[in-house]
């Protein structure tokens, strides 16, 4: 799997890290650097928009993100979550 994240000032971001990650995007942020300091993981690929998102997806099998419920997303494979 190949996440793909919304920049950080993104209203999606903060969204999907409330929401689904039950925490704020500082602290997604920080347990990002914790893993990168101590060669643990790497973050996701950032992307800017919910077109660059869905061109990345498009783009590379395997490949995971999250956009805004009115972006079109075609070409890709719309997952629903669930509670």
């Amino acid at each position: 799997v190949r996440p793909v994240d919304q920049a950080k000032s993104s209203p999606q971001r903060a969204a999907f890290s409330r929401d689904v990650l039950g925490k704020s995007v500082a602290a997604v942020e920080q347990y990002w650097m914790q893993a990168i300091f101590s060669g643990r993981a790497v973050p996701p690929v950032e992307k800017r928009s919910d077109a660059d998102v869905l061109a990345y997806v498009r783009e590379n099998p395997g490949a995971v993100g999250y956009v805004s419920p009115s972006s079109s997303a075609e070409g890709v494979k719309r997952l629903a979550l669930r509670d």
